[in-house]
């Protein structure tokens, strides 16, 4: 089976097994597992993942591994092609998503909030139109 590569503007409920579906506006991708159990794979893009299409076809780096389904399968999609690697065992699986999740975690952090980033820019641009306006 070949994975095809579809743009959309969200991604859609309900999946085809053999597509990746890639919103560029939610940075986000998605497909079916590749071993045909029909577990739902969702990508962040690009802060994991970077997907293109070659071709119609789909190509996805680094390689996707399903650790939150019984199957914990691991795998590459390069032009629209499965390669296959070693699955992962439960403790391995365990090991990868907690590091997953203290990297977003760790990156959280450093970014500041919704209202401090809106008070910056607000007191930026109130900066530069009172400079305007001395003049």
């Amino acid at each position: 089976m070949k994975y095809g590569y579809r743009v959309v503007e969200r991604i859609p409920g309900q999946l085809e097994q053999g597509v990746v579906y890639h919103s560029e506006e939610f940075e986000l991708a998605a497909l079916l597992c590749a071993c045909g159990c029909r577990h739902r794979i969702t990508l962040l893009v690009p802060d994991g993942h970077q997907v293109w299409d070659r071709g119609g076809l789909a190509t996805v780096s680094p390689s996707i591994g399903v650790l939150d389904a019984p199957c914990k399968s691991h795998f590459f999609i390069a032009g629209g092609t499965i390669e296959w690697l070693p699955a992962f065992s439960d403790q391995q699986a365990t090991s990868v998503m907690r590091a997953q999740i203290a990297r977003h975690a760790a990156s959280d952090a450093k970014r500041p909030n919704w209202l401090r980033r809106l008070w910056a820019a607000t007191t930026g641009r109130l900066a530069k139109l009172r400079a305007m306006l001395a003049r």
